[in-house]
């Protein structure tokens, strides 16, 4: 007798064969594009890069992210995502390996812009591609346990790149070299082996058997929005008031990540009595939170179908966190950090469920691209704001509340929209779906 083809079968089988690679792949990614914080004072002290080179330097990687975003996720709707991948991935794992190389801010400025814009492609890319295998549904799970990744990233990458960094004088290198060379490299090799572990499209899955590709498909065709109803071309789509109002959240939600990012270590340094293992600690603090909200928010939204609840909480959560990190004492405000940090990661899994009910095909590609480029730049303008509100008024309590204001802009234009999609069935449809096709 054939077992049962349910739709949670076919889900847990994607998930299973699909998620682990793309989460080590945005491990990586994110070490790639951040472990440059934990070397600046050897960039001045062995390349001459102050502190005004090295903030510009560090930003202008979102510039490059933001400009090459929109033709490569085009690249890979068109030619699929495995290859395409694969190839990003080479490129910037030799760039990330290269950074050993900087020896002046001309050649940390040019190193990171091109680091920007291979990795520009990645994210938006994999956001794309979630959506060729999961429906609306499951979406949100699925996106939160690849962006899952973040977080793991974060708590890892101090206590790693330290580790590497104390490598300093082997084979004539200084560690903070080291730690570029040996973070880039599993990127490289990672590289070659995408093309084996990812399947372009469900019909090409020699994993799934005829049932299972019938039932994904049926359910994917169930989500698709009305082609008709779409914007069809460039002026339309970033003139269309729905994907403007979806630039302006996810803006916010990533000037919230770095208003986190850039706060804590001076919050922290600001608690008496940690040494070096304690303070490693408390700043991961928020991240383990940060894992908590990724996981949590979307499988609430996916069980219930409501995107826009969710998403509105995790955005206040932010602000009230942000804001309670200026008003508190240090030990207080870290835990305020991570009310923040549940909301900010949280939040976008559930984000990014909403873009394909909007548009399909090369125009969704694009306009993911898009809001992801756009939403990027709050990691160039977020420490640029509060860098100037600090240097204005002395104290980086400004700069906090600035981008709390941002982040609450956001959470008003979530509840003000008409256009927040739901997942096309609740969890106790679909169950009552699978038990019908089981008695048949």
């Amino acid at each position: 007798m054939n077992a049962v083809v349910t739709a949670e079968g076919v889900r847990r089988k994607v998930a299973g064969r699909l998620l682990p690679p793309l989460f080590l792949m945005f491990v990586l990614s994110f070490l790639d594009r951040t472990n440059v914080a934990l070397v600046k004072t050897h960039l001045a002290t062995d390349a001459g890069i102050d502190a005004a080179a090295y903030g510009f330097g560090a930003g202008v990687f979102f510039l490059g992210y933001a400009l090459l975003g929109v033709p490569s996720n085009l690249v890979l709707h068109r030619f699929g995502a495995r290859r395409w991948l694969a190839a990003l991935m080479f490129v910037w794992g030799l760039l990330s390996c290269s950074m050993a190389l900087v020896s002046s801010p001309a050649t940390f400025y040019l190193l990171r812009f091109l680091l920007g814009v291979a990795e520009a492609g990645f994210f938006p890319g994999v956001i794309l591609y979630l959506t060729y295998w999961f429906p609306a549904a499951e979406r949100g799970r699925a996106t939160g346990m690849f962006q899952a990744a973040v977080a793991v990233a974060s708590i890892i990458g101090n206590p790693v790149g330290g580790w590497l960094i104390g490598l300093h004088g082997l084979a004539g290198l200084d560690g903070w070299q080291w730690m570029f060379v040996l973070e880039g490299a599993p990127t490289v090799l990672l590289a070659l082996a995408v093309p084996w572990l990812l399947t372009d499209r469900p019909e090409q899955a020699r994993w799934l058997d005829a049932e299972e590709k019938r039932l994904l498909a049926a359910r994917l065709d169930e989500d698709r929005p009305d082609a008709a109803a779409s914007p069809r071309r460039i002026r339309d789509i970033i003139g269309d008031s729905r994907v403007l109002r979806l630039m302006y959240v996810y803006f916010a939600i990533q000037i919230g990540v770095y208003g986190v990012t850039f706060w804590l270590p001076a919050l922290v340094g600001r608690i008496d009595g940690l040494g070096d293992v304690g303070i490693g600690f408390v700043s991961a603090l928020p991240w383990v939170f940060a894992l908590a909200g990724v996981l949590i928010l979307p499988w609430f939204s996916d069980r219930t179908g409501d995107r826009r609840g969710p998403l509105r909480l995790a955005l206040l959560l932010t602000v009230a966190g942000l804001t309670g990190a200026v008003l508190l004492p240090p030990v207080p405000a870290v835990a305020a950090l991570c009310v923040a940090a549940f909301g900010f990661l949280g939040a976008q899994p559930v984000f990014w469920t909403v873009p394909p009910t909007i548009l399909s095909g090369a125009q969704m590609a694009g306009t993911i691209a898009l809001i992801s480029g756009f939403g990027n730049l709050g990691g160039f303008l977020g420490p640029y704001l509060m860098g100037v509100i600090e240097s204005g008024t002395g104290s980086g309590a400004g700069g906090l509340y600035a981008v709390a204001a941002i982040v609450a802009v956001g959470a008003v234009v979530v509840t003000t929209f008409h256009w927040v999609g739901q997942a096309s069935r609740t969890h106790k449809e679909r169950t009552s779906d699978d038990a019908h096709r089981a008695l048949r």
